[in-house]
C-alpha cells in the first residue's frame, strides 16, 4: 500500500514538473533573450539596405520614372483591372475629363469636346456643331466620359536620383473611353492629380489632321519650313508648355524625326529636359477614325506593346 502511494505521488510530481516546464520554460528563455539584447545597438552601413517612398508626382519625376521602362527594363505592376464601367470611381472619370478638356483648350491635344448626334427615323450620326442638325432630326448631346470602357491601376518603382538607397513609387491609371464608332480616347494619368502623361485620340478632328499631314508630306516631303508642320507644331509645343507649366521649350518638326509629327522639349528650373512626342496612330478598325498619339517617349513605347484587349 505504501509503495503504491509512493509511486502515485512520484508520478504526480513528475507530471506537474513537466507541465510547469512546458508552460513557463519558453517564456523564461524568450525573456532572457530579450533582456540580453535590450539597449543593444548594431550598426550597419546605408549601402546594406534600401527603402521605398511615394514619389513627388511632379512632371519631371514622372518622366524620369517612365524612362526606366526603356533603360532599366522595369515594368509597371498591375494592381487592379476594372472592366465593368459601373464599378469605376466617378472621381477618376471626372478628373480625367477635366484634365483632357484643359489640355485640349491649351492646344496640347486635339479637340476633344462633347459631341452631338443627329437622330432621325432613318439614321443617326455624330456631328461637331448642333446647329447643323436639320428640322427632320433631333439633337442628342453626347458626353464622351459616359463611355468609359475600363480602368487599370499600375504601380511603378524607380531609383531615386537624390539617394541611391531609395526607390520612389509612381502610381497611375490607364483608362479608355470609346463608343466603338466615332471616338476612341485612351489616357495614362497620375493616380493622385490625374495629370495626363499619355493620350491617344481618335475622332473626326484627328482624322482630318492625319489626312492633312499625309497630303502635305506628298507635296512638300519632309520640309521643316512648311507652314502646316511648323504652325501645328508650335501650337502643340506651346500647349505642352502651358499644361505642364514649364519655364521654356523647344520644338523639333518632321524633318529631323522618324515617324513622328513633332517633338516637344520642355525645360524646368534646374531640371533635365522632358520630351513629349506627337505621332500618328492609325486605326486597325475601319469603323474607328485614325488618331493622334501624344506622350512621354518611353511611355508611348510601353503602351504600344500592351495587349490589344487593354
Amino acid at each position: 500500500m505504501f509503495i503504491n502511494n509512493y509511486r502515485f505521488w512520484l508520478c504526480l510530481t513528475g507530471t506537474v514538473l513537466v507541465m510547469t516546464g512546458v508552460i513557463f520554460l519558453p517564456r523564461y528563455i524568450s525573456r532572457s533573450l530579450d533582456l540580453r539584447d535590450l539597449n543593444q545597438v548594431e550598426m550597419s552601413g546605408r549601402e546594406d539596405f534600401s527603402f521605398l517612398e511615394q514619389g513627388s508626382n511632379d512632371v519631371v519625376s514622372a518622366f524620369a520614372a517612365f524612362q526606366n521602362l526603356n533603360h532599366y527594363g522595369e515594368n509597371p505592376l498591375l494592381l487592379a483591372s476594372i472592366e465593368e464601367p459601373i464599378q469605376i470611381n466617378s472621381e477618376l472619370i471626372e478628373g480625367v475629363y477635366s484634365e483632357a478638356v484643359a489640355a485640349s483648350e491649351m492646344g496640347m491635344i486635339p479637340w476633344i469636346g462633347d459631341l452631338y448626334t443627329a437622330v432621325s427615323a432613318a439614321e443617326s450620326h455624330f456631328i461637331d456643331d448642333a446647329s447643323a442638325i436639320t428640322d427632320e432630326q433631333e439633337a442628342v448631346w453626347i458626353n464622351w466620359s459616359d463611355y468609359i470602357q475600363f480602368a487599370k491601376y499600375y504601380s511603378l518603382t524607380c531609383e531615386s536620383k537624390e539617394n541611391p538607397n531609395k526607390k520612389e513609387l509612381l502610381n497611375f491609371w490607364y483608362v479608355r473611353f470609346s463608343d466603338g464608332r466615332q471616338f476612341d480616347y485612351s489616357f495614362v494619368v497620375n493616380a493622385v492629380n490625374y495629370q495626363i502623361y499619355y493620350a491617344e485620340l481618335h475622332n473626326a478632328v484627328t482624322q482630318d489632321l492625319v489626312r492633312q499631314a499625309e497630303e502635305y508630306q506628298d507635296v512638300y516631303g519632309w520640309d521643316e519650313t512648311d507652314t502646316f508642320f511648323t504652325s501645328y507644331g508650335d501650337v502643340f509645343v506651346q500647349g505642352c508648355a502651358d499644361y505642364y507649366r514649364s519655364s521654356g521649350y523647344d520644338v523639333i518638326n518632321r524633318q529631323n524625326l522618324y515617324q513622328k509629327l513633332n517633338l516637344a522639349i520642355l525645360y524646368f528650373e534646374n531640371e533635365e529636359p522632358v520630351y513629349l512626342e506627337r505621332s500618328v496612330a492609325y486605326s486597325e478598325d475601319p469603323a474607328i477614325y485614325d488618331g493622334i498619339r501624344i506622350g512621354f517617349q518611353d511611355l508611348i513605347r510601353w503602351v504600344r506593346l500592351l495587349p490589344e484587349s487593354q
